[in-house]
């Protein structure tokens, strides 16, 4: 815990509870599926506004709790989130350093809002590219994704499966106002993040389970799924599939839980 807080003073790596361990998991993965480890930096602004989500007239999950932070400017909210998350037990320091340093929080909103989408914009994601690259076997003619590439994803699975689900939630609870703002930011003035962020998730838990080895092609600097099925799901949908069936299902159980502890009061 001592060097979690200190990585998180000394590098003001923040990011708004619940959500991170959805977002901090998918974001790195993206950065493995590429061929190449060398990415453009993420751009310390918000990403472009999307309008794409119908708005709605009254939120149909209400998570703001009475204790509900209305005071911190979204913009100076570092030192809060950072005395807030030194309380939260669990928080490994290999996520942290892959959080962005600026405009964490609009990071995060715009890449959960991306996440049912067909594509993930570079722009969007809240961490820093990682080393290495998706591991891929011959086979045949082609390739698939080879099984050494599961136990490669391991250690972040483990780390965010450790996160202390309840806390993050009453943490989430207390800084909502500002992932609202920033949803809001984003495009969707009438329309609620919470609602959002459990829709992105009932979408994440319906990722299919594909058995035996997935055969991928690599036509640019990314690769694709060679089963049309596969290739046409959602961006997030398609990073499950990509981690390898025993982290897919370590995540959809942390993801029921995340999605169980924001919506009971």
């Amino acid at each position: 815990m001592d060097e979690t807080r200190s990585i998180l003073k000394q590098s003001a790596l923040l990011t708004g509870a619940a959500v991170v361990a959805v977002v901090s998991i998918f974001g790195a993965y993206y950065w493995y599926g590429h061929r190449t480890a060398e990415a453009p930096a993420a751009p310390a602004v918000t990403p472009p506004a999307v309008q794409q989500t119908p708005v709605n007239a009254a939120p149909e999950h209400p998570v703001e709790g009475p204790d509900a932070d209305h005071t911190t400017p979204l913009d100076q909210s570092d030192a809060v989130f950072i005395d807030a998350l030194s309380h939260v037990s669990g928080w490994n320091a290999q996520i942290l350093r892959l959080l962005l340093p600026e405009h964490l929080i609009r990071h995060i909103v715009a890449t959960v809002d991306a996440l049912p989408r067909d594509k993930l914009p570079v722009a969007a994601l809240p961490t820093r590219p990682v080393a290495g690259t998706l591991r891929v076997t011959a086979q045949g003619t082609g390739s698939v994704i080879a099984a050494a590439n599961e136990r490669r994803y391991e250690p972040l699975v483990s780390a965010v499966n450790g996160l202390d689900t309840a806390a993050l939630a009453r943490v989430y609870r207390h800084f909502y106002p500002l992932f609202q703002q920033a949803y809001r930011e984003l495009g969707y003035p009438k329309a609620e993040f919470n609602d959002r962020l459990l829709e992105v998730i009932d979408d994440l838990l319906e990722a299919p389970e594909p058995k035996g080895a997935i055969a991928v092609v690599a036509p640019g600097v990314m690769y694709h799924y060679v089963d049309a099925d596969l290739e046409s799901l959602p961006a997030g949908q398609k990073i499950l599939v990509r981690v390898g069936a025993a982290n897919e299902k370590v995540l959809k159980q942390k993801l029921t839980e995340l999605r169980k502890a924001i919506t009971e009061r």
